[in-house]
C-alpha cells in the first residue's frame, strides 16, 4: 500500500456507526495489519518480513533462492509470527465502566471493541484466545481455543454485557489464577476506579502469574478534560452521591490530580512488570495498538 493509513477512519465515533462488534474488529484489524506492515513492526502477522543467515537444521523450503543468486550465500526468510502463544483477554465491565458523556462511547464499549481486535488479530495468526469478564449477572469464561467458533462466542460475549458490579477486577483476577493452566499473554482493560488496597494487591497477584501482563488503563475523554464548563455538581458512577463543584476552580486541580492517579498506576505497573498503557476513548484504535506493539518491542 504506497498511501498512508487514514487514522480518522478507526476513530472511536466513525467505527461506532458500523453497529456490529465483528465488523467493527475487522475494520479496526484491517488498519492495524496495513499500520504494522508500512511501518515494518513485527507482532501481529503472519507476512514476510526479513531475512536470517541458513544454518543447518533450518526448514528448506523457506530459502530464498533469488537472494542466493544475488550474494551466493543462503538465507531464510523470516515471518511476523513464527511462534503460537495464548492470549487471555480480562475485561472489567463494573458500573463506572459503563458511564459516558452525553452520546458519546462508553468506556465499556470502547473496551469490548479494542478486546475483538485483539481476539481477531491473534487468531488470525493461529493463537488460542480466552476471554474473562465478570458483569451484573456473572463470570463469564471462554477457555482459550483457535477455532471460528471462538471468536464467535468472544464476539458475542462482548457484546451482551451487563455492567453493574461495583468491583470486579480483583474477582477477574483471583478468577483467572484459578482457571488458567499455560502461560502466555494476558491482556486486561479496566478504568481502574475501585478500591485502591485491593487493585494493588490483584495486580500484584497477576503479575505472579508468570504471563506477559499488559494494562489498558482507559478512562472517558471526559475525564480527562472536564467538558462541564456550566456544571453545579458531579455525581459519582459508583454511588450516585452527588457534589457541589466550581468548575473553574475545580478544572487545575483535577487536572493535576488525574496526573498523579495515571502516574501513581504507572508505577505500580512498572514495579510488578506489567506493561502500562494509558488510554481514554477518543484515541482511534489503530493508533492505540500500535503504540502498544511499539513499547513491548523497545
Amino acid at each position: 500500500m504506497s498511501q498512508a493509513v487514514d487514522r480518522t477512519q478507526f476513530d472511536p465515533d466513525v467505527v461506532r456507526q458500523l453497529g456490529r462488534i465483528d465488523i467493527i474488529a475487522r475494520v479496526i484489524v484491517s488498519g492495524v495489519r496495513r499500520g504494522l506492515h508500512r511501518s515494518r513492526r513485527r507482532g501481529f502477522s503472519s507476512e514476510f518480513s526479513d531475512f536470517n543467515p541458513y544454518t543447518p537444521g533450518d526448514d528448506l523450503r523457506l530459502l530464498d533462492w533469488r537472494l542466493y543468486a544475488r550474494t551466493d550465500r543462503l538465507f531464510v526468510k523470516r515471518f511476523e509470527a513464527e511462534t503460537n502463544v495464548e492470549l487471555m483477554l480480562l475485561l472489567d465491565a463494573s458500573a463506572s465502566m459503563a458511564w459516558r458523556w452525553q452520546d458519546t462511547i462508553s468506556k465499556l464499549e470502547y473496551a469490548a471493541n479494542l478486546l475483538a481486535a485483539f481476539a481477531c488479530l491473534h487468531m488470525r495468526q493461529q493463537d488460542q484466545v480466552g476471554l474473562l469478564v465478570h458483569d451484573a449477572t456473572s463470570l463469564h469464561h471462554l477457555p482459550p481455543r483457535c477455532r471460528r467458533a471462538q471468536l464467535e462466542a468472544i464476539f458475542s460475549a462482548l457484546d451482551e454485557l451487563s455492567p453493574g458490579n461495583a468491583s470486579t477486577f480483583p474477582i477477574l483476577v483471583d478468577s483467572l489464577a484459578r482457571l488458567r493452566r499455560h502461560r502466555g499473554i494476558v491482556i486486561a482493560c479496566s478504568d481502574l476506579e475501585e478500591e485502591e488496597d485491593s487493585l494493588r494487591a490483584a495486580l500484584r497477584e497477576l503479575a505472579g502469574t508468570g504471563n506477559e501482563i499488559i494494562l489498558f488503563h482507559l478512562l472517558d475523554e471526559a475525564e480527562t478534560t472536564l467538558p462541564f464548563e456550566d456544571a453545579t455538581h458531579l455525581r459519582d458512577s459508583e454511588t450516585g452521591a452527588t457534589i457541589p463543584v466550581s468548575v473553574q476552580q475545580f478544572r487545575d486541580q483535577y487536572a493535576e490530580s488525574l496526573q498523579r492517579f495515571r502516574q501513581s498506576w504507572q508505577d505500580e505497573c512498572e514495579q510488578c512488570g506489567i506493561l502500562y498503557m494509558p488510554v481514554h476513548t477518543a484515541m482511534n484504535y489503530v493508533d492505540v495498538i500500535i503504540e502498544m506493539v511499539e513499547k513491548r518491542n523497545i
